[in-house]
Formats: structure tokens, sequence, C-alpha cells
């Protein structure tokens, strides 16, 4: 996924839920999964954050471009300067002093160029007065343009967009992980959802083992006081009741701290409140099957993976600042010049009509040099800037090759989890049958109390293992979308701009 092209005054980062969802529920409908994941895209804390960094970065982009924007500026100053004059040799007398009133206007609009030339549109006017003219106005006015365009250090896109395209880079990075923001908390999200939906089972699974043996325990205490069964099986049956009523203890508080991880990722409640607020879900909706190809799927997924983008970035960052310290190594060679009119009158107004009739041309032209006598802070600040590049492209390729042993190792999961799904549900089907058998030994007469309640225990544990399975094989394929870049398409969630959210 290409994200468009960042717009220096308007891009916005929206949500749009395209895939069909339930609306907002009362407190009595359960909340579905595509409701969870809605709502976190509105409450959630993590993307919120994340968000408003993305803004910042933006906002620092825009502030790199108003550099190069143009500054209107204006002064006023006022001076006086008496020059004491020498006495007379003769009679040893001082005369008073000259005394020089200036008051200087400057207005003027300039900037820099992308490419390095600074200019500044001026207008100018001075008024001096003295008593070398008996204080009468002398208005000097100016106006033109002056500028300087480097040629050697400072010269170009690449010493002066430096800070443009750093900013663009860090903009993307930060746009690539808010979508990476997004991705692991929805990821998350499913994740919660099916740990509180398998709590629940887990809970009605204990309940039900706990009514099992129960209805055993009644039967035993039946058939104990009809002669037929000794007092022996009653006390186990009556054990194992209390250590399964322990077991629902321990499955209800599991239930709780699942809900409550599901309510901190969906809600934005920030008070006690929180742990208050019942959370009905309803039954978790199967994830759409998926037989992994990584060998396949591995170049698609470095388009989509917001860390490999990240990387891409920073490689494009820091080589963006290599070649500003490579132009850095250069001599510092500028033509400067300017051009404009002037006038002189003993009025304001026709000193500058002067200036707006031409009368009096005013030019210069030249060349400003210097350089270091050792270049060595440039050399040493370069070869800094290349050995950043080269770590950057590094960790570049250290993250492809990553993404190359996550992808394997999340396929690999998913048909692991493909494989225990089956098997567990044999293994639950033959835990019933023996249980069924056991049962009907015991009624007969030639079973014990001791094999139906540890049966009844195997068939619990079947039950938690089929459910666990299936379980972790919906996470194993949350896990590979994710891997892969795709959740958010998956569930279709489009990132669009840089401001606003919409369902």
């Amino acid at each position: 996924m290409r994200f468009p092209r960042s717009q220096i005054l308007s891009a916005a980062l929206s949500f749009v839920l395209i895939a069909p969802v339930v609306v907002a529920q009362s407190s009595s409908e359960a909340l579905s999964l595509n409701d969870a994941i809605r709502q976190a895209l509105d409450k959630n804390f993590t993307i919120k954050a994340q968000a408003s960094g993305t803004m910042a970065s933006r906002a620092d982009l825009s502030a790199e471009w108003g550099d190069f924007h143009p500054r209107f500026s204006g002064s006023y100053t006022h001076g006086e300067d008496g020059s004491p004059q020498s006495a007379d040799p003769f009679t040893g007398n001082r005369p008073p002093s000259s005394i020089v009133e200036t008051d200087t206007y400057n207005l003027g609009i300039g900037g820099i160029s992308p490419w390095g030339m600074s200019y500044r549109l001026t207008a100018y006017s001075q008024n001096q007065r003295g008593t070398f003219n008996g204080f009468a106005d002398n208005y000097f006015t100016f106006s033109g343009l002056e500028a300087s365009q480097p040629l050697l250090r400072g010269f170009g896109y690449d010493a002066n967009m430096v800070g443009v395209r750093i900013a663009r880079a860090t903009h993307g990075s930060s746009r690539w992980q808010y979508r990476q923001t997004v991705m692991d908390v929805v990821t998350s999200v499913i994740n919660g959802f099916l740990e509180l939906d398998f709590a629940h089972k887990n809970l009605d699974i204990a309940r039900r083992s706990r009514d099992l043996a129960q209805g055993l325990l009644d039967e035993n205490e039946k058939r104990f006081e009809a002669g037929s069964l000794s007092q022996a099986d009653v006390t186990s049956a009556r054990t194992r009741v209390a250590t399964r009523e322990e077991a629902i203890l321990i499955s209800e508080r599991a239930v709780s701290i699942a809900e409550n991880f599901l309510k901190g990722l969906i809600s934005d409640e920030k008070t006690a409140a929180l742990l208050s607020q019942n959370l009905v879900i309803a039954k978790a909706p199967a994830l759409p099957d998926h037989h992994p190809d990584p060998a396949v799927e591995f170049m698609a997924a470095l388009e989509r993976r917001p860390d490999y983008q990240q990387a891409k970035l920073n490689v494009a960052r820091t080589d963006a600042n290599r070649r500003y310290r490579r132009n850095q190594l250069l001599p510092q060679v500028d033509l400067v010049g300017s051009v404009g009119y002037n006038g002189l009158d003993n009025h304001v107004s026709k000193s500058q009509l002067q200036v707006i009739d031409r009368d009096s041309r005013s030019y210069s032209v030249g060349v400003v040099f210097s350089t270091p006598l050792t270049f060595a802070a440039e050399r040493g600040r370069y070869r800094s800037a290349k050995f950043s590049q080269e770590q950057a492209e590094m960790q570049l390729a250290q993250t492809e090759q990553n993404i190359v042993v996550m992808l394997g190792n999340a396929a690999g999961q998913i048909e692991t989890t493909r494989q225990r799904v089956e098997v567990s549900r044999h293994s639950l089907g033959l835990a019933e049958q023996a249980l069924d058998a056991e049962l009907k030994k015991l009624r007969a007469g030639s079973g014990s109390t001791f094999f139906v309640l540890a049966q009844q225990e195997i068939l619990a544990g079947a039950e938690i293992s089929a459910y666990r399975a299936e379980i972790d094989h919906q996470r194993a394929l949350a896990e590979y979308d994710r891997q892969l870049g795709i959740t958010l398409e998956k569930h279709g969630i489009a990132i669009e701009g840089d401001t606003e959210t919409k369902y």
C-alpha cells in the first residue's frame, strides 16, 4: 500500500470502517467484534497519542517549508552623534561641539530560495541633519533589490532542502507508525475479544464439570442409601464437587481479567468506573481461513509493512543529511550584488519621487570568499553522516530479513494450530465416548466412581483443549494478517488523511 503524497497545508488521517457492522447497541445487546474494533478506533489512547505525534510531524514539515516563505521587516532608529572640537591654540577656548542627528527608516521583504539565494527588496530612507547644515532636513532614499547567491557551499537543493527532506521523511515515518499502531491495536482487540470468549467458554466448561460431579454425587448418595454403593464413593464424589467449585472461582476471575483487558482497549474511561462497566460480547466470528505461502506473499508484505517502509524512510533521511554534509566540505564563495535607485532632497516626498523617477541608479556586484584552514570539523561531520547512512542501510536489510523470519513463523503457527484443532476435536469425541462407557459400567455395577470422576475431568480438559486450539488458530490467522500488513484491509479500515476520523 502506498500513501498519497503529503500536501503542505491539508492532509488528514481518517479511518473508514467499510465492512458492514452493527450500529451502536443498547446496554442489553452483545458487543460484536466489529463494534469492539470501532470503539477502539474512536477511543483507544494509544491510537490518539500516535495521531497527535503524526500531526506534530506534519506541523514540523510545514514549518520547514515556512523557512522559504518571504518575511516582511521594518525598523526605525534615531541617533545623535556629538563631536568635540579642538581648542584654539592661541586663546585656549574650545568651540561648541558639532552635532549630527540621524533618523533611519527601513522597510523590506526578503527570504531565501530552495537553491540558496538570499534576497531582500528594500526601501530605505535616512534624514541626516546637524550643525553642519543648520539642522535642516536632508533625506537620502534608496529602493532596490539586494541578493547573495552561494556558488559552492550552500548552493543547490541538497544544501538548502535538507530540513524539508528530513522532515518529510520523518512525517512519512510517523504516518507509517500510525498505521502500525492501528494494526497493533486492532490485532490486540481481536486477541482480547477471542480471549474473553475463551474465558467464558472455560467458565461454562467448569460449571458443566461441576454439574456432572454434582449429578454423580446425587446418584451416589441415592445408591448409598439403597445399600448398593460404599461411603467412600460418596465422599470421593463430594470432594470432586468442592474441587470443581474452586475451578469455577478461578475461571470467573479469568473472565474478569480478560474483560478488563478488552475494556482498556476499547474505552476512554479513566476512572474506576471502567471496572464496574458490564461487557457482554457476542460469539466471536471465525476469521477467514488462510493457507499461507510466505515465499509468494513476501514481496507484497514489504510494500505494506510499516516497519519496512519506516526503515526505507530512515535511509532517505540519512542520505539527505549525507548530501548536505558533503556540500559543507566546499569553500564559501558567494556572489553578492544589489541594484536600485537613490534620491536626495530636503523633503522626504521629493527624495522618494526621485527614486520613483529613477533619476540616480545605484548598483554593486562582488564576490565574498571564506574557507576553514583544515576542514577538520566538516570532514568529521561528513564521515559521521556516511556511517549513519550505512547503518540505516544495514537496518533496512535486517528488517527485511526479520520479515522473512516472522512471516515463516506466523505461517508455521497457522499450520500447527490447524492440526491442533483437528487433533483436539478427535480427542474430545473420544473423551465423550469414554465417559459414556464409564457411566454405563458404573450403573451396571462393574465400574467405579473414581474412574467416572477421572473421565469427567479428562472430558473437561479435552473441551478446554479443543476451544483453546480454535482460539489459537484464530489468533494465528490474525497475527499472519498483521505480519503481511493487511489487518486494516481485512477489517475494512482505510487510512485516508491526517486529522479526521469517520466511520
